[in-house]
């Protein structure tokens, strides 16, 4: 039977209407995947070097084994914004008498092949091979390199079990994310040694190598786990939790600012009722931490201005470029009915303009006390928010004008391509670039600070020009709005 639904999933992907036409992404991701199986094959026979390099009067073995912790626990966040879950349409087949178990175990099995079981092998097989293997014996060596692989599925399972989790559960991602920096803390205070421990038991698996069977109950457990989530929910008459206290939000409030109250209402509803978009404004949450590492102070000197400009854009206009570069995408699914309501393409592109314009502000507000590391930061940033609402999203009304791909607003937006043309992967280079290359050519001419202050200007024109801008991208998109249509209904 398993034959059968691999059979199923090839023709299934085969003939699926996305294939072939997405050739710019796919050519993107494997380039990706090569090169970061380069850098892992490289970075395998580099550690012996490094080990011994850095840490002279350490074992190197010992020391690599410490740190395999804090890598599998990197690699389970990965998994979680990164790696797809197994899918498969199970209300046909439950139809056509295939046994729930049977369509279970095809999806763990199948969620085996993945380029993130792979990737960490371009770094352990060098690695067993030049350093362990150089100190002991073939069998510990044999044993040791079979427990890091039943770890290294053991955390797939692990990684799929609780992504499948998350998905019931909005904020469960964050949970995670909270005790795995809880555990690092323990484990760098000193107040647990988890790397440590984790380090002796592979010590301990060297010198007694039948130990690594034991490791075997992991991968077990978690793997039942899956199929016991699975089971539980797959019926064809089911209906989730989530549908069941499904909660009506009050946007009332914004009928006050008329019909743009009423489309920036149905925007926060898009946002808040859809997973993809809801994923794009908590990523915009999480990304106003970036500042931590983008300012920190190295060795007592300031960072480039380049640094400052390009914090400035995420920390301030992350939202407008995340969210932005998929309009007028976003409404895809229903736009030919948008269309045909009573409603002006000025008002719809009034109230998109209204809501970054009011999140980026927002953003501004809520980053000022990163100006507690360098002062500056309160008009660098002032600057790239006065860019962000007077250029960027002029922009951003440009690149929609060309919009080819329906998106499906059920899926998270990490690592998810469908729906990415062209014009997305475009759509960064003048946001992240123009404003930096602006900037050096205003430094060349006025100095620093005049370098942030002809960025302000060029915004700060955009702003107040920003009802002429409005009028003008509604004329187009009035001209483009049919050619939209038939772009979203074809693909």
């Amino acid at each position: 039977m398993n034959q059968n639904l691999f059979f199923l999933a090839w023709r299934e992907t085969i003939r699926s209407a996305y294939r072939g036409k997405s050739l710019a992404t796919n050519i993107g991701l494997g380039f990706l995947a090569v090169y970061f199986s380069v850098s892992f094959l490289v970075l395998g026979f580099a550690i012996p070097t490094m080990l011994t390099k850095d840490f002279p009067n350490d074992d190197p073995v010992s020391k690599f084994n410490s740190l395999v912790l804090a890598y599998f626990c990197i690699e389970l966040l990965v998994r979680q914004l990164m790696q797809k879950l197994p899918t498969v349409s199970f209300k046909p087949l439950l139809l056509l008498g295939i046994r729930r178990p049977s369509i279970a175990n095809y999806l763990i099995i199948r969620s085996v092949i993945n380029f993130f079981n792979v990737l960490p092998f371009f770094l352990v097989i060098p690695t067993t091979f030049l350093l362990v293997g150089q100190s002991y014996s073939e069998l510990a060596t044999t044993s040791w390199f079979l427990a890091v692989s039943i770890l290294i599925f053991s955390n797939h399972f692990l990684a799929i079990y609780l992504k499948w989790r998350f998905n019931e559960a909005e904020y469960g991602f964050f949970i995670l994310l909270g005790i795995l920096a809880g555990l690092f803390a323990f484990n760098h205070f000193g107040i647990v040694d988890l790397s440590g421990g984790m380090g002796k038991l592979l010590d301990l698996i060297l010198k007694f190598p039948a130990l690594s069977i034991a490791l075997l109950i992991l991968p077990v457990i978690f793997y039942f786990l899956n199929i016991r989530f699975l089971l539980s929910r797959m019926f064809v008459n089911l209906v989730s939790d989530k549908q069941k206290e499904e909660k009506i939000r009050d946007y009332s409030w914004l009928d006050r600012l008329g019909e743009t109250g009423r489309f920036v209402a149905l925007e926060l509803k898009l946002i808040w009722r859809n997973k993809r978009p809801r994923s794009v404004a908590m990523m915009t949450l999480i990304m106003l931490f970036y500042g931590l590492l983008v300012y920190k102070n190295e060795h007592g000197q300031d960072p480039p201005e380049f640094i400052f400009i390009l914090g400035g854009i995420i920390l301030v206009g992350m939202f407008s470029i995340s969210y932005g570069q998929f309009f007028p995408a976003w409404h895809s699914n229903y736009f030919s009915m948008l269309m045909c309501q009573r409603l002006t393409m000025k008002q719809f592109l009034r109230s998109f303009y209204m809501l970054v314009a009011v999140v980026s502000v927002t953003c501004y507000i809520v980053t000022l006390p990163y100006a507690l590391m360098y002062p500056k930061i309160i008009y660098t940033h002032l600057a790239m928010l006065l860019y962000n609402l007077g250029v960027n999203i002029p922009v951003i009304f440009f690149i929609g004008l060309y919009s080819k791909k329906r998106l499906d607003l059920n899926q998270s937006s990490v690592m998810n391509y469908q729906g990415v043309g062209a014009s997305q992967w475009l759509a960064g280079l003048p946001m992240l670039v123009v404003p930096i290359a602006l900037y050096y050519l205003f430094k060349l001419a006025f100095g620093t600070v005049g370098g942030y202050i002809g960025l302000g200007f060029i915004g700060l024109t955009g702003i107040l020009f920003h009802t002429v801008i409005i009028d003008y991208f509604s004329k187009q998109y009035r001209k483009q709005k049919h050619q939209l249509i038939r772009n979203y209904k074809n693909s």
